[in-house]
């Protein structure tokens, strides 16, 4: 069924932004991945995928890492239309992403999905832009609260849409309460937690108004005593009640003020995507789509008074690098005997707190998922019933074994331990790891990138008038590659520091007479 008729229903601007699968009423897959082009990836987030010939050559230490703007593309020499993958050809079989699934969608935007099997880009010359997202999976009763959501938003669309009233389209009915634990085959590897269904739902989506995912954020955050970790595709927060409602950023400041005056030991990581997921040339400004997402990203992370930094700056001085980090991924590799970067699009939805709970779903820190009178959303709060000994502040700390196998994967990935066995990223909020792990690394790798490549964003880089002048001079990897090698063979893992000073003196919101500026703001909030 598709739901809604944006014109009849008068709901012009929401949509629906779930992103579940449940298979009986007794299984259930939950996160932030699309069904579609370009969302498939694994730990390795290759930037290149040339087939079989380049394989065995992948670095897992370095990664796969590529840039768009300052990319390399000096490196790139023009090329005729990317050749289509033949469907039937068996040698294509040797590709990872065929045609639209090999994507770069800042470089350009998905067209033609009618033929799935043509590259979009160029894959000799252009880098893929590569996927992180987050999933959970879910049986029992947690499983058929989630398929009754299913049910009641299939029987909503019957009745009020009159092309589903007939009989081809059946009203469907949930299992009963008694037989939501008889599952019809067993789930391997899998442990038992407390498990609360949270939606974002208005009349206009579910026939009801919910917003109880953007309650167990703050309810998280306000309640957890050690650390939070936060996975968004987007961080726009810190109502002012005009043009941002949601209270997230809201509840982090309150929770790190408190920490400060009690002087308690308290973490809160935050990944975001380097670049928003819009088509555009970034070393020429990126765009006015762009621009503005941009403006209210950094609003909310360090631009005016209410922004978390500025009311933390209030209180501590520059005391907040002890309590907060914002960080973003980017990655390296080889195109064409060229070294090329490229920032990883963070597409997870998803916080985790003291290695005892996490919250994993389809919604964004912006309004559009979190009122939920905008767009809807689904998403779990699950919380360990069972508890493994672990460290938290450097002593003994009964962890759950969900949430902290969760956090240390993510940590795994991030930091680059299995190219380094020294890291210990077992105690999350020890001074150890945050500065001299997390910080130092985040640091470290974004001044390699920086060096090299000059990449965007970039601190740097506050104007207009600056990003026009970068266009104009020969970077290391275009100079000496071979040198630009030696220094990227220094990048551990994937994690590189948010540039919270890019384009600081340049008033992003799109210009009056810009198509981006008619739109009502909600759509960019």
């Amino acid at each position: 069924m598709r739901h809604p008729d944006h014109v009849s229903s008068i709901v012009f601007l929401w949509a629906h932004h779930e992103k579940m699968v449940a298979i009986d009423q007794s299984v259930v897959f939950i996160g932030g991945i699309d069904l579609a082009f370009g969302r498939w990836d694994d730990c390795l987030y290759r930037l290149t995928d040339m087939g079989d010939s380049e394989l065995p050559n992948h670095n897992p230490e370095a990664g796969d890492k590529v840039d768009e703007g300052a990319n390399g593309s000096a490196c790139r020499p023009p090329t005729a239309k990317p050749e289509p993958v033949d469907a039937e050809d068996l040698t294509a079989n040797s590709l990872l992403w065929l045609g639209k699934d090999y994507s770069n969608f800042i470089n350009k935007d998905w067209v033609q999905l009618d033929h799935p099997f043509e590259d979009n880009i160029d894959r000799s010359q252009v880098p893929r832009m590569p996927w992180r997202d987050l999933a959970a999976v879910l049986h029992g009763k947690a499983a058929r609260d989630m398929a009754r959501h299913f049910i009641q938003r299939w029987n909503f669309t019957k009745i009020f849409k009159n092309k589903y009233k007939d009989n081809f389209f059946p009203y469907l009915l949930p299992k009963s309460h008694s037989t939501a634990d008889s599952l019809p085959f067993t789930v391997p590897g899998t442990s038992k937690a407390s498990v609360q269904v949270l939606r974002s739902v208005d009349r206009w989506s579910a026939g009801t108004c919910e917003s109880s995912i953007h309650n167990a954020y703050i309810h998280t955050i306000e309640n957890s005593q050690h650390y939070i970790y936060i996975e968004n595709q987007f961080f726009i927060s810190c109502a002012d009640n005009k043009s941002v409602h949601n209270g997230i950023g809201d509840a982090i400041v309150k929770r790190i003020l408190r920490a400060h005056s009690e002087q308690q030991t308290y973490r809160v990581y935050v990944i975001v995507p380097l670049l928003p997921g819009f088509e555009g040339d970034i070393s020429t400004g990126g765009g006015n789509a762009i621009q503005a997402i941009l403006h209210f990203t950094y609003r909310t992370m360090c631009r005016g008074d209410f922004s978390i930094l500025a009311r933390l700056k209030e209180q501590m001085q520059d005391q907040w690098t002890q309590y907060i980090s914002f960080c973003g991924l980017r990655t390296h590799s080889q195109l064409s005997q060229c070294p090329v970067t490229e920032l990883i699009y963070v597409h997870s939805k998803a916080l985790i707190a003291d290695d005892r709970c996490y919250i994993i779903g389809s919604a964004n820190i912006n309004d559009r998922s979190m009122l939920g009178s905008r767009d809807s959303e689904l998403a779990v709060f699950v919380e360990d019933e069972e508890r493994v000994p672990s460290r938290m502040g450097g002593v003994e700390y009964q962890a759950g074994p969900l949430t902290l196998a969760l956090r240390m994967e993510c940590f795994r990935v991030l930091l680059g331990v299995e190219a380094d066995s020294s890291i210990d990223i077992q105690d999350p909020i020890s001074d150890e790891f945050f500065q001299t792990v997390w910080n130092k690394t985040a640091q470290s790798n974004g001044n390699i990138y920086d060096m090299v490549f000059r990449c965007l964003p970039s601190n740097s880089i506050r104007n207009l008038r600056a990003l026009r002048e970068l266009s104009t001079v020969k970077h290391l990897y275009q100079t000496d590659p071979e040198q630009a090698r030696k220094e990227l063979e220094a990048i551990r893992g994937l994690l590189v520091y948010f540039p919270l000073d890019f384009l600081s003196e340049e008033y992003l919101l799109p210009p009056i007479s810009s198509k981006e500026r008619i739109v009502p703001m909600e759509v960019w909030t």
